[in-house]
């Protein structure tokens, strides 16, 4: 049963909200929810909706005029915005989501909480992806409930909830929405775990998306302590362009890859892995670096930069690649 008092736990009833509607079931329920907490009073702020039409699906223009619909029935704003797709570089559906976040960004304000629905099912699906694929311990914390995006907040309220409630919810408002025909097929990596994956894994741990979701809030958890240590200890450093050399020589192998994948981290450049992190410490740790030395990598899917590492003066310095 969807709860308000856990919603309002992350989401702020004073300000704006903007839900990403899809037209899909999960974001049709997340939608409606707030329309019905508005019309509760309990929502202060304004409630609108944005919908990206990605110009892939035969029917997207359809699908425009269902959210319009559906909007337009519950006086709920609506921005409708089409983007063009070219998934040559990064695959389809990564384009599809850069293209998508870039619109979210635009139509962003500082008073604004974008809301998705994602839920307990979508982190199970999201950790199985990223392990096959391979991934560090950031990758192993899922989706995030609250990060910043653009000048506003992007926040996903039913992380704890699995897909099964939001279709109680669904069918017990006789709410209509959207079928996406391509999440049938399974020639998409997220589909063919979503589709077949995770439905068996059900049949012999029926609990088993809300373990893993757990799991993954629990090392959420532990990353945040992790980190919180990590910068008492280095408390102005791991935010500049530069990292004296100096300052993590002396430091055990373990610790000062850490502190070089913070260091990248916040300085917005994809995070590299175990194999460039161990290229960074033979060039500019256990040898004696140049003006020339210099290492570099790129994030596969292209949603993040990649980066450069070159030596002066005693420091690493990072650029975007």
């Amino acid at each position: 049963m969807l709860d308000s008092k856990t919603f309002f736990h992350l989401i702020d009833p004073t300000k704006n909200i903007i839900v990403a509607y899809s037209g899909g079931g999960d974001s049709t329920a997340l939608l409606n929810y707030c329309y019905e907490l508005k019309q509760d009073n309990h929502l202060k702020g304004s409630l609108s909706a944005i919908h990206v039409n990605h110009s892939i699906s035969p029917h997207a223009d359809s699908w425009v005029m269902h959210c319009k619909k559906f909007c337009s029935e519950r006086d709920i704003p609506l921005i409708c915005e089409s983007i063009k797709v070219d998934g040559k570089k990064s695959g389809l559906e990564s384009a599809a989501r850069q293209g998508r976040y870039e619109v979210f960004k635009q139509n962003i304000s500082s008073s604004d909480q974008l809301l998705l629905a994602h839920h307990a099912d979508d982190v199970a699906e999201t950790l199985m992806f990223r392990l096959f694929r391979g991934t560090g311990i950031d990758g192993l914390s899922g989706p995030i409930k609250s990060r910043k995006l653009g000048e506003g907040i992007l926040l996903r309220p039913w992380l704890d909830y699995s897909k099964s409630i939001l279709v109680s919810y669904l069918v017990d408002r006789e709410l209509h929405y959207i079928e996406d025909e391509s999440n049938a097929s399974n020639n998409q990596d997220r589909n063919f775990i979503r589709n077949e994956i995770l439905p068996l894994v059900s049949k012999r741990w029926p609990n088993a998306n809300s373990q893993i979701q757990q799991t993954s809030s629990i090392i959420a958890q532990h990353l945040d302590v992790h980190e919180k240590l990590i910068y008492a200890q280095f408390p102005d450093t791991l935010f500049e362009p530069s990292l004296s050399i100096d300052s993590i020589k002396s430091l055990d192998e373990a610790m000062c890859n850490e502190v070089i994948r913070h260091w990248i981290k916040n300085n917005n450049v994809a995070v590299p892995n175990k194999k460039i992190l161990q290229e960074i410490t033979k060039a500019f740790i256990h040898a004696q670096p140049s003006t020339k030395t210099l290492v570099e990598w790129s994030r596969a899917d292209k949603a993040q930069s990649g980066g450069v590492l070159t030596f002066e003066d005693g420091d690493l310095i990072i650029n975007n690649k």
